[in-house]
């Protein structure tokens, strides 16, 4: 059945600026199932709307800035999801129409009287393109306004009804749940009225239709819409932690929370005691971490995966940790949590990242390198990815770790990676062209090492090189080639957001549709591995 919802929303009509053509943005491309955000005005045709006669809407006369803040707003509320936010028409196109939605954000609002937006439920998946609509002019242009507006009507073409509050003897206070508490911290479901608050989210909680009757808008949205949650980014278990690499004291990664049960592990080796500061921040918009949905708890374990201590600010939605540690290897654990106002960390879901340093240390060692008791044999090739390490070891009963080392410019020896015990090889992904010397280290379980011995790859080019890159700003990537070859485009977080490969000669990289951000470009075949980092505007 098509039902029609609405979210009532008053407000002044301010004065606006002239419209131009939204910035081309997308929150995960590589996604099918697509919500387009449409701020360029669109010819509506649809039989569910206006009594089936058609009309014009108009651009939103919002400035770039408003719309990319709106569109970050609304891409975080997404985060969790494997679904592109878009404002790209041609990425809707491409979408399959029983998974993606337009939206139109507009100040053409007449037709419809006394409301802000406007969606029919389980309107997504009907396929037939019928849109939703959010009114710009009764939101006064304002950014923050008219992204819970877009999130509340994307959220009832998922098929969510409102979320409401009521007394604890069940009687009804708000058919529109507001939210709760001030500040940064201040809560509220997507699928209430909560443009006041600063943390909202979607939420497990009672509709109208009465106090018992629950809504569980993550278990709608990923289980009747064809898409579920993205692909889980780091391994839920400390003995598949990620390890952080530390450069010059410094360190940073990236991440984000899918579900309430995510955990994000990173393994953290240390050299020699010293100081560690660590900052984890919520992906946001503005000072107080505007527009942040995930409430982050860092959980510091030791080498046991014994806890230490948990790191979680009751007023803010970021967390950190300032402590001094001794040598030795820790787990940090990303968690999103609840608060005061929240009560749970059902919905606190999003992205963050992770930067701080570690003073008086680095990630090298300086062993001395001595022949292995276990008789490990090591050898190594360059091959396309990198560089390859193969070995052979008689001797592994009494052995709990391998660790992969590779010498570093003034002679010690660093960790690059703990390959499981079950494997005897390992790709050394590498990102520039030298000479690189390895070697195996064996942590054995009583807490004594041992080495293999040590191995050198030759992973040079002559000349310059293959590759001729040239990145110049809002055009596409130029590659100039000798050779045929295959690149990825890797985003901030990690993701490979294009790939493909080129023959030989001059080819461009497309970028233009891809957020604005930071980007490397990796370029690889037989004889060269090159990894470009670039500005995309």
């Amino acid at each position: 059945m098509k039902n029609l919802s609405l979210i009532v929303l008053f407000s002044a009509i301010f004065s606006a600026s002239t419209a131009t053509a939204a910035p081309t943005l997308n929150s995960y491309p590589t996604a099918a199932a697509t919500i387009y955000i449409d701020f360029d005005g669109h010819d509506v045709n649809s039989s569910m709307w206006n009594y089936g006669t058609p009309f014009s809407c108009l651009p939103a006369t919002m400035t770039d800035a408003q719309i990319t803040e709106a569109f970050n707003r609304i891409a975080e509320d997404f985060r969790p999801f494997n679904i592109n936010v878009t404002t790209d028409l041609s990425k809707f196109l491409a979408a399959p129409l029983s998974q993606r939605i337009r939206v139109v954000v507009t100040p053409t609002s007449a037709w419809y009287a006394g409301v802000a937006g406007i969606a029919y439920v389980t309107s997504f998946s009907w396929g037939d393109d019928t849109p939703a609509f959010v009114f710009s002019d009764r939101l006064g242009n304002n950014a923050k306004r008219v992204a819970e507006a877009v999130s509340h009507e994307t959220g009832h073409t998922l098929g969510l009804y409102h979320q409401s509050a009521y007394t604890s003897t069940c009687t009804l206070t708000s058919s529109y749940h507001t939210g709760i508490g001030t500040g940064e911290t201040s809560w509220g479901p997507i699928m209430g009225n909560v443009a006041s608050r600063n943390a909202t989210q979607w939420n497990f909680g009672p509709t109208p239709n009465g106090c018992t009757f629950l809504q569980d808008n993550l278990s709608i949205i990923t289980t009747t819409n064809g898409f579920g949650y993205r692909p889980d980014d780091y391994a839920d278990l400390y003995t598949s932690a990620s390890p952080v690499i530390i450069s010059n004291n410094l360190f940073n990664r990236a991440g984000v929370i899918s579900t309430a049960a995510d955990k994000d592990y990173f393994r953290f080796d240390l050299s020699q005691r010293g100081r560690l500061k660590l900052n984890v921040t919520p992906f946001n918009v503005g000072t107080g971490n505007s527009g942040a949905n995930l409430d982050v708890k860092i959980t510091l374990q030791d080498a046991k995966g014994t806890e230490i201590k948990t790191f979680d600010i009751a007023d803010s939605m970021h967390a950190r940790i300032d402590t001094t540690l001794s040598a030795g290897t820790y787990y940090v654990i990303i968690d999103g949590t609840g608060n005061v106002n929240a009560g749970n960390d059902y919905g606190s879901l999003g992205a963050y990242t992770i930067d701080g340093t570690y003073s008086g240390t680095s990630t090298s060692t300086t062993t001395t390198i001595t022949s292995s008791s276990n008789n490990a044999i090591v050898t190594g090739i360059k091959v396309k990815n990198g560089n390859k390490l193969n070995w052979k070891s008689t001797n592994l009963k009494g052995t709990a770790a391998i660790s992969v080392m590779v010498a570093t410019e003034d002679g010690d020896f660093k960790e690059i990676a703990r390959p499981a015990l079950t494997t005897n090889s390992y790709i050394h992904q590498v990102v520039a062209p030298a000479e690189y010397t390895y070697m195996l280290k064996f942590i054995e379980k009583d807490g004594s090492v041992q080495f293999s011995n040590s191995v050198t790859i030759e992973n040079k080019n002559d000349g310059a090189g293959i590759f001729k890159v040239i990145k110049q700003a809002q055009q596409p990537i130029i590659v100039n080639a000798a050779e045929a070859y295959e690149y990825q485009v890797v985003n901030n977080f990690g993701h490979v957001v294009l790939a493909g490969k080129s023959a030989a000669g001059t080819n461009t990289i497309d970028v233009r549709n891809q957020p604005a951000g930071m980007y490397n470009l990796r370029l690889l075949n037989e004889t060269e591995n090159r990894t470009e980092k670039f500005m995309n505007r």
